[in-house]
């Protein structure tokens, strides 16, 4: 049997490294963020075993806007793309991890990004939200919001809102302040994953548009092409324009992100 990749995506602070620590036997085997700068910048694979399943969790950079000490967006977008695309064994689920309350304007944005363009529908996406451990019922939260999310096209198959975090330790032996918490947000994840993950891997084509931008350039030589080097700069520009406009009309970005973009994903 493949053996299952999970990615997790989200902004930094999130509490994706917190969520590997929760699923792992050691509970500090990720590196956790706490100041102005995160700290993940580049995939990083964990070995872990979900419900006697061994499975692969991928803690990645954080989808950022770009602040000072972070990975830049794009950058972070491009990390995620490659990670995606060179996974051998394939794709099982993809964990979109979120901090509440509130629901960022980058939230679909990214959701779209890796749902309709880069996994193209194929790979099940859950929801993880952190930062619920001060609500009297966790998941209340999801269904208070649910329908916010669905206005903006975020539809998960799956959802866990958790806190990823024991709290301060009590001044009685090893006990924390939200333990109860902690380990009823274990439960739901390992069940939420193994409820959710594909049994066979998808394996990611490069996407058609991404593949034309990536391969495709001014000075290309082709097989059997006819055209002058004019007619070629213009189909060029013609492809990058058709995928510019699909980042810009399906994932809500602007202008100039879009091109940086698809500028960045030339050099994969």
């Amino acid at each position: 049997m493949p053996k299952k990749n999970i990615i997790l995506f989200g902004e930094s602070g999130s509490g994706k490294s917190s969520i590997v620590n929760m699923l792992s036997t050691n509970e500090h085997v990720a590196d956790i963020s706490s100041g102005a700068k995160g700290c993940t910048f580049k995939s990083r694979d964990f070995e872990v075993d979900v419900l006697g399943q061994p499975m692969t969790l991928w803690d990645t950079a954080g989808l950022d806007e770009g602040d000072a000490g972070r990975v830049p967006k794009s950058e972070a977008i491009v990390q995620l793309y490659k990670l995606v695309r060179n996974l051998s064994d394939g794709v099982s689920l993809l964990i979109f991890v979120m901090r509440a309350p509130r629901i960022k304007s980058s939230v679909p944005q990214n959701w779209k990004l890796f749902h309709k363009i880069i996994c193209q529908k194929k790979v099940p996406i859950v929801i993880a939200i952190t930062g619920l451990e001060q609500e009297e019922n966790m998941d209340q939260w999801w269904w208070d919001n649910k329908g916010t999310f669905q206005d903006y096209g975020v539809i998960p198959v799956g959802f866990a809102c958790i806190t990823a975090s024991r709290g301060k330790a009590l001044k009685r032996g090893d006990a924390h302040v939200f333990d109860e918490e902690y380990e009823d947000s274990q439960k739901k994840m390992r069940e939420l994953i193994r409820s959710t993950a594909l049994v066979t891997p998808w394996r990611v084509p490069a996407a058609e548009w991404f593949k034309n931008i990536v391969y495709t350039t001014v000075e290309q030589e082709s097989d059997g092409w006819c055209g002058s080097k004019e007619v070629r700069r213009e189909h060029t520009e013609e492809v990058a324009g058709g995928a510019l406009k699909k980042l810009v009309s399906v994932c809500g970005m602007s202008d100039s992100d879009a091109a940086e973009l698809a500028g960045k994903m030339r050099g994969i």
